[in-house]
């Protein structure tokens, strides 16, 4: 029982805070996009395109990409374990991607009514997605995303939902544009408690040359109110990339403001990204490292 309500507590406290539940649906979960500030929605498709929006997919000259990263999140305050693999197929205008990702909070130790100590717990959140997407025009693209979200605060306190992501997206020249909701139509119930899912929409541009790269976005997550993202990549050689970027938000619009730094390098398809964040009182030091492939 005591286990019981200090799992609620967690959650109620969450709500009273202005916090959204599953905060892995719209945290950056991969080294390209944390690199950027969160600015991703206009991104070209890499890896993990189903997290940003995966109608890049249907636009890119590659026909398959791969990746999985590892990040280490708020190591301040909660310093949570954190994974994410994705990866997509493109034959002509089509393309169907997968990803999968998960939050592995520090153990709490579990007591029980009678005060006995049992063995300690880990809070785990998890999601699987599957995408379809769909180029009916030169430049243009549509995709759909289906996604399945676990969350467990304790052995008895588990919840799940299904909800859906809708993104479009146009390039023309240097210029992109892309547009996505996700987490739409989901809830997950706490026993006899549901609580919507974090129903975010973005929109951004961006601008690519073949050493520069900027990107900018807004993002509005309900009932709790607009954040946005820039970022900037610079190529000093063929193979090598540095990049930074800046979020604004605040603790009440779910993801704090941060500042970012990161690096990467492509060779033969293989790549390894990192990224850090910087400039936050609560995110100072969440770091991202990843390694792709694609052809």
């Amino acid at each position: 029982m005591k286990r019981l309500l200090l799992a609620f507590g967690l959650l109620f406290l969450s709500a009273a805070l202005g916090a959204q539940s599953l905060p892995l649906l719209y945290n950056p979960g991969d080294p390209h996009s944390a690199a950027l500030g969160g600015a991703s929605v206009a991104l070209e498709a890499d890896a993990w395109a189903l997290e940003h929006n995966f109608a890049a997919a249907a636009l890119n000259p590659d026909q398959f990409a791969i990746g999985a990263a590892y990040g280490y999140w708020a190591p301040k305050p909660s310093a949570d374990n954190r994974f994410s693999a994705g990866g997509w197929y493109r034959t002509g205008t089509f393309a169907v991607g997968l990803s999968a990702k998960g939050s592995f909070a520090q153990p709490y130790q579990a007591v029980t009514e009678f005060g006995e100590v049992k063995d300690k717990f880990s809070p785990i959140d998890y999601a699987l997605s599957l995408g379809a997407a769909w180029s009916p025009a030169p430049g243009f693209a549509l995709s759909a995303t289906a996604r399945m979200a676990s969350s467990a605060l304790s052995p008895e306190v588990t919840g799940a939902a299904f909800c859906a992501d809708l993104s479009a997206m146009y390039s023309a020249d240097a210029f992109t544009v892309g547009l996505s909701a996700f987490n739409l139509g989901g809830k997950i119930r706490y026993g006899d408690n549901a609580y919507a899912l974090p129903t975010l929409v973005k929109g951004g541009l961006r601008y690519a040359l073949t050493e520069f790269e900027a990107t900018a976005e807004v993002d509005y997550l309900v009932g709790a109110g607009v954040m946005a993202g820039v970022g900037v990549e610079y190529w000093p050689f063929a193979v090598f990339v540095l990049r930074g970027g800046y979020h604004y938000g605040a603790a009440d619009k779910g993801l704090p403001s941060f500042a970012s730094l990161g690096a990467g390098l492509l060779l033969d398809g293989f790549g390894l990204d990192f990224s850090i964040l910087l400039a936050s009182p609560t995110l100072t030091g969440s770091a991202h490292l990843g390694i792709s492939y694609r052809f």
